[in-house]
């Protein structure tokens, strides 16, 4: 049993240790990890017929929450704009350029808010709409035009007790848990190493197998709730250094945990390595190591770049799909409804039969998916203009010698303004140098006029997806340079180069 012990011990503390140490090197990519399933958990909490407040902006969905019904029997939400006033007084008629501001406010509190923008000659509607809905039924909207001079406050009257039923505190306690999802990521990467080490060297064994034993607990309910539900598809467990399925994740935590079973069966046979005062001194300098390393690679960029925009690599390849190889395979399914519930039916099991004859009603037809073709590397990385209805990822990799920068903002409203001086240094370089620009975002395009205003960008943004964004660069802003196709350097926000640097790196 000894030798059993022993042997487990070892593969457990090894595996910690290495599945700490990869998480740590990429701190905010366990974040999002840690705040994709805070998001799923709250969502599947909130009671179905809660009712579900969206603002669009033309046709745009900007704002999504829930009401929750206990806090209040009456919400009032309001829409609110200021006269729009002159920016450019001196322009000539034709040219001028005015600002405003809107407003939503639930019970005379804030609920979203945002710089408006526009130029004499601009002649769009600007229609901000507010629906109330239940289960993806709208119960009560209201469209209003933002482009009028003026405008009276518009308010909606929704009676929760009509519609709404209370709220899981669950709900609330699990989205409040979306804002330190960084400092427990950073928690469970030096958890995790600590952990694993005083396992190796025996120290407080008992102590340490019971947390190894709840953390373990913890990690494989994760792991089988993303498997079984199919909710996040991938827990992170060795970060992006190893992708791993829900299920294979889920089975190797079901293996860590017969593992620690057998440890705690043997445990009196682990015999502390070193005396208990230098054990304790050596967890305590190899806690700080952890926490330090986990800071700097959050801080700046993971120290070992695990992304597939990382030096070297040849984006474009990346998302070639060749020749031959299998497609995704789609069959045609048809959606009846017969008292109230709706039922899928192939062609195959329509053939021969009269639904409408059997009380069924056509409800819809969809493509579902039978079986998933070859998906590249790299198969959501768009280039958008701000319709989001074209895609300019083609021109982008068509110039295959040029020196292009990616400027990647996933959300605006978070960036590193501390940057913004030397970002603007970078992009007065680019212009002379004639190294094409592509600063991309998932912000909204009022968002975006906005921040361009307020840090003076006279560039032009585009459009992507917010978690493909978040899988180019750990920062906000971060910078990708490519030369060609072919990724040379990454730079976080709180490290830019000097204009000296980049010149250098174009080889100017």
């Amino acid at each position: 049993m000894k030798y059993i012990t022993t042997f487990f011990r070892v593969f457990v503390g090894l595996v910690f240790i290495f599945s700490g140490l990869i998480k740590a090197n990429d701190p905010t990519g366990f974040s999002y990890k840690l705040d994709e399933y805070f998001s799923v958990f709250s969502s599947e909490l909130e009671t179905q017929d809660s009712i579900g407040l969206q603002i669009s902006y033309n046709n745009e969905s900007i704002f999504e929450s829930a009401l929750i019904a206990h806090d209040t029997e009456t919400f009032d939400i309001t829409i609110e704009k200021s006269p729009w006033k002159i920016r450019t007084p001196e322009a000539k008629s034709s040219d001028k350029s005015y600002t405003s501001q809107a407003w939503v406010r639930l019970n005379k509190n804030v609920l979203w808010s945002t710089s408006l923008h526009k130029r004499a000659s601009d002649t769009a509607q600007k229609i901000l709409t507010v629906s109330a809905s239940i289960n993806g039924k709208i119960i009560k909207s209201k469209s209003i035009s933002l482009a009028n001079q003026t405008m009276s406050p518009t308010t909606i009257e929704i009676e929760t007790g009509e519609y709404g039923t209370p709220q899981s505190w669950l709900v609330d306690f699990f989205q409040k848990m979306r804002s330190y999802v960084l400092v427990m990521a950073i928690f469970l990467c030096v958890l995790e190493i600590v952990l694993g080490i005083a396992l190796l060297i025996g120290w407080a064994p008992r102590t340490i197998v019971t947390f190894l034993s709840v953390l373990i607990i913890f990690f494989t309910f994760l792991t089988w709730y993303s498997a079984f539900y199919n909710k996040v598809t991938d827990c992170g467990c060795f970060g992006d250094a190893i992708k791993l399925t829900p299920w294979e994740s889920f089975y190797k935590d079901i293996i860590l945990c017969i593992s620690i079973l057998f440890i705690s069966i043997g445990i009196r046979n682990i015999k502390p390595v070193f005396s208990k005062p230098f054990a304790v001194k050596l967890l305590t300098v190899f806690t700080l190591i952890s926490v330090s390393f986990s800071v700097y690679c959050w801080h700046y960029l993971p120290i070992k770049n695990f992304l597939l925009f990382k030096k070297g690599n040849d984006i474009r390849a990346l998302t070639v799909v060749p020749d031959g190889a299998p497609a995704d395979i789609y069959e045609n399914v048809f959606i009846y409804k017969k008292n109230g519930e709706e039922q899928e039916f192939t062609l195959a099991e329509m053939r021969g039969r009269d639904l409408k004859k059997e009380g069924y009603s056509f409800v819809d037809r969809r493509d579902k998916l039978l079986s998933k073709g070859y998906e590249p590397a790299i198969h959501d990385f768009k280039i958008m203009d701000e319709s989001r209805a074209n895609d300019y990822v083609a021109n982008f990799f068509a110039n295959d010698t040029a020196y292009k920068l990616l400027i990647v903002l996933n959300e605006v409203a978070k960036a590193n303004e501390a940057a913004m001086k030397e970002l603007h240094d970078i992009l007065n370089t680019c212009q002379k140098e004639g190294v094409e620009v592509y600063p991309i975002t998932a912000s909204s395009s009022e968002e975006v006029q906005a921040f361009c205003d307020k840090h003076s960008l006279q560039i032009p943004f585009y459009y992507g997806d917010k978690t493909n964004l978040k899988s180019i660069i750990r920062s906000n802003p971060g910078l990708v340079l490519l030369k060609g196709n072919v990724v040379r350097k990454n730079w976080p926000s709180t490290r830019l180069p000097s204009i000296k640097q980049f010149t250098k790196k174009i080889g100017k």
